[in-house]
């Protein structure tokens, strides 16, 4: 049996999947059996989080494999599924991941948004989706301003709800002096050692990606599914 890891954000589009295919591609290169799983996903027909990934990685996996559900609808899932009519069947994304993780070395699982988005309209929601695949987090967090408090609430959050968190990824690091200052602050109220920076890409390619990918420290991406 292989080993999960759920990656959550401290908001929506702070590099959730950015990071995501940089822990399948480390996991890839080293010539583990990884997969990326994104339970659900909001904004088109193509689920387009798998879709980076598929890119970047190269992977040949299918989007039926990758992904249970994917709506039309740019909105909160909750709201996406109501807009098309669709019932969200959890028992159905639980499954799927139990198929994953009997097939693969490592399922790292993409959540959506933050960790209190709604599934389920007022009934069930990311943090419950990760206590019933019963995996640890990974938080996603920007360094620019305001992710002291962001980072923080997310982590205290998750401690509240008995989830274990494994690492940070401060992500769009640019190297200025607060941005120095607020991984510090983050790693010293968390308490979380294990924290990588990912700099903000000006020039985005396929090989400037996978330079900054080649700098995360694999070693610690392991750690992660311990």
């Amino acid at each position: 049996m292989g080993k999960g890891i759920f990656i959550v954000g401290t908001d929506t589009d702070v590099g959730k999947t950015f990071v995501t295919a940089g822990i399948v591609y480390n996991l890839k290169n080293a010539g583990y059996n990884v997969i990326s799983f994104k339970p659900i996903q909001s904004g088109g027909t193509v689920p387009k989080d798998c879709e980076y990934v598929k890119e970047i990685c190269d992977m040949e996996n299918s989007y039926r494999e990758m992904n249970t559900y994917s709506f039309i609808e740019e909105v909160s899932p909750h709201l996406a599924a109501k807009m098309e009519n669709i019932k969200v069947d959890i028992n159905k994304i639980v499954n799927q991941y139990k198929n994953l993780i009997n097939k693969y070395d490592y399922v790292v699982v993409e959540g959506a948004g933050g960790t209190i988005v709604p599934l389920i309209e007022n009934d069930y929601f990311i943090y419950d989706l990760i206590k019933d695949l019963d995996v640890d987090v990974v938080i996603v967090s920007r360094a620019s301003v305001g992710t002291i408090n962001h980072t923080v609430l997310t982590q205290e959050f998750l401690k509240l709800k008995n989830i274990n968190t494994k690492g940070i990824f401060i992500n769009k690091y640019s190297q200025k002096s607060y941005e120095d200052d607020n991984i510090k602050t983050v790693k010293n109220i968390t308490q979380i050692d294990s924290i990588q920076v990912i700099r903000q890409i000006d020039n985005i390619s396929k090989k400037n990606i996978i330079d900054e990918y080649k700098r995360l420290d694999l070693k610690k991406i392991l750690q992660l599914f311990e």
